[in-house]
């Protein structure tokens, strides 16, 4: 296991790589805490780039306040890259990481809570009206330390079509899980439902989905998360359908949207112990991770999410702008540190 520093933190890193490109996290004088992603090669052609510009600009409205704000899109030598706010937080994908190596722990109360939050996160830019996320994956949803959430990523739908690839590769290179189809898949809400049900697994897994485990293997996957689960017999084989119909496993069983996937989530949640009081002990466990070690036991236990500002795909001018100073933490850990 790699180095973890004395007072329980995470050790500090500001930059991560995964299918999308290389990211790096810096504060800025006038946004404060950012993410600079320098896309990977395939998502840089001038077709993706006008791809990702268009998608960008519907953001503008401000319609879906939990998805991050965008600050700018700049093609420089390397390719292009994308600037968005990235408050003080943990990805799920760095909570996930913490579960599965010991470096954080929370009980099954506070997981089905967290997985709530993501759900409620989603449900909330799908009923809002606005087109589906499409790249939903844990490095994508940012966990604040007051228990909202926010979504990022969400500017890759178009050019992932684009590429025109079967779920297969789109999972193994992007992490994207999506269900089958007879065609192309169609990155629509249907199918950022089957991208939550890959998130909630994972969760009441308290581990990451491994490339081979998706989506040959995740029947059984789902059969195991829901048999380790304390819950009554019923309330179990409920789980055990939802994630199923989430994950679009049987195809008479579907939800349309993330608004319907919700609410029968929290109806089957509702009244298991302990769920209830696990926001507080999941912003305990962001604010241990980041760092923070203010107190959460006055923090109302489903906080309304923020309604951070949105600028257009070229708010940031690259002439004259300030350098940005290092951030005092970034990303706080991945999984190869922990394999070190």
């Amino acid at each position: 296991m790699g180095a973890v520093t004395l007072d329980g933190t995470l050790p500090t890193i500001d930059t991560r790589q995964d299918g999308f490109g290389i990211r790096r996290f810096e504060q800025d004088d006038n946004w404060g805490r950012i993410e600079i992603l320098e896309l990977t090669p395939v998502l840089s052609t001038p077709a993706a780039e006008q791809a990702i510009r268009s998608r960008a600009s519907r953001f503008i409205t401000g319609r879906a306040p939990v998805v991050a704000p965008l600050y700018s899109i700049a093609r420089a030598e390397s390719g292009l890259t994308i600037v968005t706010g990235s408050p003080d937080g943990v990805t799920l994908a760095d909570l996930l990481a913490a579960l599965e190596f010991g470096t954080a722990t929370l009980g099954e109360g506070p997981l089905l809570e967290l997985a709530a939050m993501i759900a409620g996160a989603l449900a909330s830019m799908h009923e809002a009206g606005t087109f589906a996320h499409a790249a939903l994956t844990p490095a994508h949803v940012l966990l604040r330390p007051d228990g909202t959430v926010l979504l990022t990523g969400a500017v890759f739908g178009d050019a992932l079509q684009g590429l025109q690839r079967n779920r297969e590769p789109l999972w193994r290179e992007f992490g994207i899980a999506m269900p089958s189809s007879a065609s192309l898949p169609r990155f629509d809400q249907r199918s950022d439902v089957t991208q939550l049900g890959a998130l909630v697994l994972a969760i009441l897994l308290r581990r990451a989905l491994s490339t081979d485990e998706y989506p040959r293997g995740v029947m059984d996957l789902v059969n195991h998360a829901v048999d380790r689960l304390n819950m009554s017999g019923s309330a179990r084989n409920t789980m055990r359908q939802w994630l199923q119909q989430a994950l679009q496993l049987q195809a008479r069983l579907l939800f349309s949207s993330a608004v319907d996937a919700e609410r029968a989530y929290a109806a089957i949640v509702e009244h298991v112990s302990g769920r209830r009081t696990g926001a507080v002990a999941v912003q305990q466990v962001i604010r241990q991770l980041t760092g923070d070690t203010q107190r959460v036991h006055d923090l109302p236990p489903h906080p309304s999410p923020p309604a951070p500002p949105v600028a257009g795909p070229d708010a940031i001018p690259d002439r004259g702008r300030r350098a940005a100073e290092p951030a005092r933490r970034g990303f706080t850990f991945m999984r190869a540190v922990f394999r070190t």
